[in-house]
């Protein structure tokens, strides 16, 4: 069964999930499948290397759990 996918629902296009691998400021350095780039973290409070985020257009949406979160 694939993973179902989280989709933006003001323009239809997909959000994807990446972990962090650094903090620089406002913003957090992801990773997906060996890419890095940042995303702005505004949305979002508390986040720390190793967190999953929500990302759409360059912009973490949400927060989805960490190296220590429950499942």
């Amino acid at each position: 069964m694939s993973e179902p996918r989280q989709r933006c629902i003001t323009c239809g296009d997909v959000a994807v999930e990446v972990r962090v691998t650094a903090l620089e400021g406002h913003t957090a350095v992801v990773e997906r499948d060996g890419v890095r780039e940042q995303v702005a973290l505004e949305l979002c409070e508390g986040v720390a290397v190793g967190d999953r985020l929500l990302c759409h257009a360059g912009v973490a949406l949400t927060r989805l759990g960490g190296p220590g979160a429950e499942p």
